[in-house]
């Protein structure tokens, strides 16, 4: 049964060290606490110091000092690679006085009023060793019952405290590995999905449901022509040149691009069905006027760029869909249904830059824009045909 007094002492020396190290966060400070409170615990002892021998120390905590000298020597010079050390790490605990003429005595034999004790005590995780606790005394001390159960509270505080600092280190590590990923797959992940995650990452409403949208469709005309006309970096300048410009204008309306190839795109807009429709046509609208504005700057340099655009709205199935192979799954998210491909019908059937816009879309447009009745067109895959208009840029 332990000694009632070490009992008590126990207690006082945990309940010190936890006030003192509950004060911070720093695992350097936590560690430098308890290596400090060597001097309180054993009041005979003459330095302290705590080597790391974990190879992954330096990534998450600093070197430490050794206790009690007057010069800021550091424990892994001084210690590191000594023979009580060595020892250490590979027993529960390793000790050893010396002689006033500096010659070790043997492991384990007793102390004299002219010797100097060190124990070093090991600190594992599992396994693995990440730690050695070694305390010199003072000449002519040597180590009693009490100073080895105290010490080993210390050992097990620390212990707990490196442990947990390399858990907090990996986790952080592995969150920045994840944010640069991340940031890799931002840019082809649409606007609107991130939101849907952001507002419940642990299940996101990511199946498709029926919502009321406006689809725009955007091809870049003669695409084949430029491809086979310009080189392959004159041809990525030109495309990330225009479109990008392109994504701006979408997204400052509310349009969300979900969709791109080498020639073109499509947003979908969504909200009010009025505002939604009127967004995509004046996004519509500033994308002619910027790719004007593009050709005049690259001109000499480049051909022109013309940009023929669709939109239409309705009815459409908007979220998530799915295709599984044997050994690979790939989602996309989008809106499918007869809206959205008679948006993409509506593209291909424009000339010379125009805008063609549905029969739905002028319906809510006609009161703000200027749109002009083209008839009546028919569409491969549609039964019957539509009345379609054309976009017009305001005076």
């Amino acid at each position: 049964m332990e000694d009632p007094l070490i009992y008590k002492d126990r207690f006082e020396n945990l309940l010190r060290v936890a006030e003192k190290i509950t004060a911070t966060l720093n695992i350097g400070d936590i560690l430098e606490t308890i290596r400090d409170q060597v001097k309180i615990t054993v009041p005979h002892a003459r330095e302290a110091c705590l080597i790391l021998v974990d190879p992954e120390a330096p990534t998450y905590t600093r070197p430490l000092h050794c206790t009690m000298k007057k010069e800021q020597v550091n424990c892994q010079l001084c210690k590191k690679g000594k023979e009580i050390v060595s020892k250490a790490l590979g027993e529960p605990v390793a000790f050893q006085c010396t002689s006033e003429d500096g010659f070790p005595q043997p492991f384990g034999s007793g102390a004299d009023d002219r010797s100097v004790c060190e124990i070093a005590l090991p600190i594992y995780d599992g396994r693995e060793p990440l730690a050695v606790l070694s305390v010199v005394t003072q000449t002519g001390h040597s180590f009693a019952e009490r100073d080895m159960v105290l010490l080993k509270d210390l050992v097990n505080l620390a212990t707990n405290t490196i442990i947990n600092a390399k858990k907090y280190h990996k986790i952080t590590r592995e969150n920045l590995t994840l944010e640069r990923i991340m940031s890799h797959i931002k840019p082809f992940v649409p606007e609107t999905v991130r939101r849907i995650v952001e507002k419940n990452p642990d299940a996101p409403a990511l199946e498709k449901t029926e919502v009321d949208v406006s689809i725009l469709f955007l091809d870049v005309a003669d695409y084949t022509r430029i491809s086979e006309t310009q080189t392959r970096d004159k041809v990525n300048f030109i495309i990330e040149k225009y479109f990008s410009s392109f994504l701006d204008i979408i997204y400052s309306h509310g349009g969300d691009v979900n969709e791109t190839a080498g020639d073109g795109l499509m947003a979908i807009f969504q909200g009010d069905e009025t505002e939604h429709a009127l967004n995509a046509a004046a996004a519509a609208l500033k994308i002619r006027g910027q790719t004007e504005r593009i050709n005049e700057e690259l001109r000499g340099l480049f051909p022109p760029v013309t940009v023929n655009m669709g939109i239409n709205s309705g009815k459409s199935l908007v979220g998530m869909t799915r295709f599984a192979g044997e050994s690979h799954v790939r989602t996309t998210f989008t809106a499918s249904g007869s809206a959205t491909n008679l948006a993409a019908r509506l593209a291909a059937a424009c000339q010379e830059g125009e805008i063609l816009v549905g029969p739905e879309t002028a319906r809510r447009i006609k009161r703000s824009m200027v749109i002009w009745d083209r008839g009546v067109m028919s569409f491969k895959n549609f039964k019957g045909s539509f009345h379609v208009y054309s976009l017009v840029p305001p005076a």
